[in-house]
């Protein structure tokens, strides 16, 4: 079984693990990665700093409406319901145990409305006004179409509005080969290491498939952030804990070193 399928559980067993990614399931952001300590309490900070450098970037104020699709244990929402008021935020997730779980942990405050929903990201259910801003952090590789997707934020978003897209990006150099090793073998590598519970495929594409989305769904390409160097530390980290067996080494070690030289990059996109 992947890693993540039972963080859950392995929270009661390791309070250090659940200061790590009790708030969070996604990488971590230093701004000097030199600094990186290595430790699991350094990486839940760092993993902090990735959803506010996210919350910076998209511009967000107080009194706006934001979908956070794929919301985990809303640790991004907490993060906005603390330090923003009169917000609407409504997460979406389609582990109904990490929305359990989100719902216990975030409670609204500031004059802010909270709400957790377990759906599908690609099947949007009915919502009583649209969104200023939608942020998918690090999971869309795991949606059924990315460009389905799109489509339901176009309806679910106001005009003018945001979607900020967090994501691992295949450089031209390597997507033939990344493309075809994928279908075979790859999607099953990951997807045993990592986990299978929101799903059992992933799928990894280029900046140039996301500019072609954007154009067919009536989205236009804003900002680029390569914030690839800045993630790196988290490799090292996670890899001690998920390594269980020769394919798991496989797996996370050659992730590690695409990053590292920079074949599989880790970006914001901005899209409005």
């Amino acid at each position: 079984m992947g890693y993540f399928d039972i963080l859950i559980e392995k929270f009661a067993e390791d309070p250090e693990l659940e200061k790590a990614f009790g708030q969070h399931i996604h990488w971590g952001y230093w701004e000097d990665p030199s600094q990186s300590k290595g430790t699991l309490l350094d990486f839940g900070i760092a993993a902090n700093n990735l959803s506010q450098k996210v919350i910076q970037l998209s511009g967000i104020n107080n009194g706006v409406s934001i979908l956070d699709a794929g919301c985990g244990f809303g640790g991004t929402i907490g993060m906005l319901n603390n330090d923003f008021s009169q917000l609407n935020l409504v997460g979406v997730n389609i582990d109904e145990a990490q929305v359990i779980r989100a719902r216990e942990i975030i409670k609204p405050k500031n004059d802010n409305y909270v709400e957790f929903v377990c759906a599908n990201a690609c099947d949007l259910p009915k919502f009583q006004q649209l969104f200023d801003y939608v942020i998918v952090l690090e999971c869309i590789f795991s949606f059924p179409s990315r460009e389905t997707f799109f489509q339901e934020v176009r309806k679910n978003l106001k005009i003018g509005g945001k979607l900020i897209v967090v994501d691992f990006i295949i450089n031209d150099k390597i997507y033939y080969f990344w493309q075809k090793l994928e279908k075979e073998i790859l999607n099953r590598l990951i997807t045993n290491t990592y986990g299978t519970k929101a799903t059992n495929k992933v799928k990894f594409i280029s900046l140039e498939d996301y500019k072609n989305i954007g154009i067919n769904t009536d989205f236009k390409l804003e900002k680029v952030i390569d914030i690839t160097k800045n993630v790196q530390p988290t490799y090292s980290i996670i890899n001690r804990l998920i390594i269980q067996s020769f394919n798991d080494w496989i797996t996370a070690t050659g992730l590690e070193y695409f990053s590292f030289f920079d074949l599989i990059k880790y970006e914001i996109l901005v899209f409005n």
